[in-house]
């Protein structure tokens, strides 16, 4: 079976829905409150592993009563969490959503996500040169995140790279990556200058834009082609979709799909996962996904 290992966040996702937002210093009453498993990088580990790819866990949780709970969500979903530092004296990562009329307010504490360091790399060496593929994201330290990259390059594992939340990343390491993944918005910023039909034509089979509802587009090397995402009617919560699609693409990939095959396989995965609450709870099994 090929090996993933998803190099990124844990947290946990406190989300309060209220009919009435409080001013400085008002008490109101909320309508609901839930909790959930989050942080990029477990969700597209998550993903993955449902996906059907063995997959592991890269990341730091604090020595604190969640830091086990996301633990313990990562062996529930069969994901390994050998390389899972705790950091000590650090809370876990959280976010505190404010849920109002549809629209969220978040606060987030990147916690032990920030607690990741160049030399856990070095650590767990022998066990990621084992790796067929790292998935990579943005909430955690970025001299970590150009480590991980340039450690990927000498081995000769391929890379793909959802640049988000959007960072500034040299061009230079993008040139290292395999697969670039980001939305409209981290595209403008990533490609500053240039249009996304000529960027897509200079990164042909390497950069895959997606475009929420619409789907997503690439480069084949010929011309340009959008994979157009499913009409769904019953979409609850987006918070996972796009986690949900790269974790379902690098096991198409992984799984010797083709890019517009893989491409059309998380589409099809975060159609599904939009279906219900919370990030990683509508995360769907491959089963579901091949009906």
């Amino acid at each position: 079976m090929k090996k993933v290992a998803v190099i990124g966040s844990l947290s946990t996702d406190f989300v309060v829905t209220t009919g009435i937002i409080p001013e400085q210093g008002e008490t109101v009453v909320g309508e609901e409150f839930a909790t959930f498993y989050g942080g990029k990088g477990a969700n597209q580990a998550v993903a993955a592993s449902r996906a059907g790819v063995q997959t592991y866990m890269f990341g730091a949780v604090g020595d604190d009563e969640f830091g086990q709970h996301l633990i313990d969500n990562l062996t529930n979903n069969q994901i390994d969490s050998s390389m899972i530092k705790v950091a000590e004296h650090t809370s876990s990562g959280v976010a505190i959503i404010q849920v109002h009329e549809g629209d969220n307010r978040i606060i987030i504490v990147e916690g032990s996500n920030s607690k990741n360091e160049t030399v856990d790399i070095d650590n767990h060496a022998e066990m990621l040169k084992e790796m067929d593929l790292f998935i990579i994201q943005n909430e955690i330290p970025t001299d970590v995140i150009e480590y991980a990259i340039k450690f990927a390059e000498e081995a000769g594992i391929p890379v793909l790279y959802n640049p988000a939340p959007i960072k500034e990343i040299s061009h230079e390491l993008l040139e290292k990556i395999t697969y670039i993944t980001p939305n409209e918005h981290e595209f403008e910023t990533l490609f500053q200058g240039k249009t996304l039909e000529q960027a897509l034509a200079e990164n042909p089979n390497k950069l895959i834009v997606t475009l929420g509802s619409k789907g997503a587009i690439y480069h084949n090397g010929e011309q340009a082609i959008l994979v157009e995402q499913e009409k769904i009617d019953n979409v609850i919560d987006t918070t996972g979709a796009g986690d949900t699609f790269n974790g379902y693409f690098a096991s198409g990939i992984l799984t010797g799909l083709s890019i517009e095959e893989a491409i059309k396989l998380g589409n099809r995965a975060s159609g599904i996962a939009i279906q219900k609450k919370g990030a990683q709870t509508g995360i769907p099994k491959i089963e579901e996904v091949s009906r």
